[in-house]
């Protein structure tokens, strides 16, 4: 279908011991052996996430009237959820005790976007995922004096410098997980507006790196040497090294997860995940994948390890190219079949895509996997550029090289894609003539499903810090052994403030031992509660 046309990408969004690094690949599945690789039986006759992404970069809810606008749009589309972008570069759009207040000149003076968003969906019956983009800080607010970049960019002295590097020295605008200071702060960014505001969940985008080749800020190559008992800068392909890197964007998903529990543990946590190139087929094919292998973003093992509630695997191909249909359909056959009771949501880029070729990729994401597994719903980039012809740029075939073809924006295609996902629609192809008549893939509203481990917990959490070790409290492991019988010993390491924390565990009393030395506690993990493991600060260890 219209194979002789590709469309020109304009989006804005991508939107321990040396040994037990080698051994990663094995590392989750034996430390939860309980947990196999299945997905929750499916919900999707009586219940299915239907959500827009909308972007903070075009219009959407900035003002009071793009709001109201919004809610209606979702509404006679059938959708459930909205996953609205509130922080784009390391600014607010909301009130924000931490951050400056996005500049946009389309945000209108003293309006709160968020706190209105969550008053007129919560009316209407849509929940709202606050989208924040985690690591990426520079932006049109990174000059403003409060502005973390101002203060931990890369011409901050020594610790203060957050800022992450490429291998030959470049800055790039991000903030380096493997800098405890730079995590910490990002955190606090994300729990800053759990407290202030009524989300049903917060979505970390860009939670990893830009390429293989980054991620050498001198405090987290320091930290590096001094676990590994090394010197110098690591090759960017050194195995230990990625492992290294790829396990401190994991922290920083722990922590925020373990946190989130403890302040609001019904909001569901989500991640815009990576899915680009090829598509595993095989289990072992996903240690070679580009979220894996490329920007170090293990978003599989957190699903395994319970540390989001849902996945949205960004599944941006062009429907009419055959290899990149091809690839759609097997990352969207593959988050099915991965989901360890967690889900996954798949994220068609439909800007990408004709509107009957986007409802076919969205009909094929709701269809069971050839094991029988469903996912749990859909998310939709993005409300603002929802076709080619709102996304507006289309070339020839031919290759990358060709000349751009001259293209009308053509804004009412909105309304065709959000009317065609509820009701028969047809439209007429302002290049061809030709009309295009399609059936709709949401034509009942349903609700979002439910998420069990969130309403009706059966395991516990522990959180604790360690702050007395010599010669420091980085990747100190420690053992969490079960006294009464019930639940599973577990391997503990903390982060580079000392941090540790754990989810998944039966509820029962545990001995929690320091590694090395004579510290330990006994402590209860209860159904639904994080505990908090005070140790005594008086010892040293």
């Amino acid at each position: 279908m219209r194979k002789s046309k590709t469309v020109f990408l304009s989006s804005l969004f991508s939107i321990g011991l040396a040994i037990s690094f080698l051994l990663t690949p094995q590392w989750l599945s034996n430390l939860f052996p309980d947990r196999a690789a299945i997905a929750v039986p499916p919900q999707v006759q009586t219940s299915e996430f239907r959500g827009f992404w909308v972007d903070a970069f075009n219009p959407g809810f900035k003002t009071p009237q793009e709001v109201t606008k919004l809610i209606a749009d979702a509404k006679r589309a059938n959708a459930n959820a909205i996953v609205a972008q509130v922080r784009r570069r390391g600014d607010a759009f909301y009130a924000s005790s931490i951050e400056p207040r996005a500049k946009d000149p389309n945000l209108a003076a003293g309006f709160d976007p968020l706190q209105d968003l969550i008053a007129k969906a919560h009316a209407a019956g849509l929940e709202v995922h606050a989208w924040m983009v985690t690591l990426p800080v520079t932006g049109s607010t990174s000059n403003d004096r409060s502005h973390v970049w101002q203060k931990h960019g890369p011409n901050a002295p020594g610790r203060d410098n957050w800022a992450m590097f490429t291998y030959d020295g470049q800055s790039q605008g991000y903030l380096d997980p493997g800098h405890p200071d730079a995590v910490d702060y990002t955190v606090s960014v994300y729990l800053d507006l759990l407290k202030r505001y009524d989300v049903d969940g917060v979505q970390l985008d860009y939670v990893r790196y830009g390429g293989p080749d980054w991620g050498y800020n001198p405090t987290a190559i320091a930290r590096f040497n001094q676990q590994m008992k090394r010197t110098g800068r690591p090759s960017p392909s050194d195995r230990v090294w990625m492992q290294w890197r790829r396990d401190q964007v994991t922290n920083l998903v722990r922590k925020l997860y373990v946190q989130s529990l403890a302040i609001k543990p019904q909001v569901k946590i989500s991640a815009a995940t990576i899915a680009w190139g090829s598509g595993p087929k095989k289990d072992e094919d996903w240690y070679q994948t580009q979220p894996y292998k490329e920007v170090l973003q293990d978003w599989r093992g957190w699903l395994e390890e319970g540390i989001i509630d849902i996945a949205m695997p960004m599944t941006y191909q062009r429907e009419y190219n055959a290899r990149q249909k091809q690839a759609y359909d097997d990352w969207i056959e593959f988050a099915k079949n991965h989901q360890y009771n967690r889900y996954t949501a798949i994220g068609p880029g439909n800007y990408l895509n004709y509107i009957e070729d986007a409802l076919a990729q969205i009909r094929r994401a709701g269809q069971p996997s050839a094991k029988g597994n469903y996912t749990h719903g859909i998310a939709l980039y993005s409300y603002a550029s929802s076709n080619v012809y709102t996304n507006g740029d289309l070339r020839s075939s031919g290759g990358g090289s060709v000349p751009r073809q001259p293209w009308k924006y053509v804004l009412q295609s909105n309304d065709w894609f959000y009317n065609a996902l509820s009701k028969p629609s047809k439209y007429v192809d302002v290049a061809t003539g030709k009309t295009y008549e399609t059936q709709p893939v949401w034509a009942n509203p349903v609700a979002v499903p439910d998420f069990p481990w969130k309403s009706h917990p059966t395991t516990g959490a522990i959180a604790g810090t360690l702050r007395m070790c010599s010669p420091s409290c980085d990747s100190v492991t420690l053992t969490l052994q079960p006294i009464d019988g019930v639940g599973q010993r577990r391997t503990i390491r903390t982060d580079g403030k000392g941090w540790f924390g754990a989810i998944a565990l039966t509820p029962g009393t545990y001995q929690l031992k320091v590694d090395g030395g004579k510290l330990e506690q006994t402590i209860n993990v209860s159904a639904g509660q994080v505990t908090n493991v005070n140790f005594d600060n008086r010892q040293s260890y």
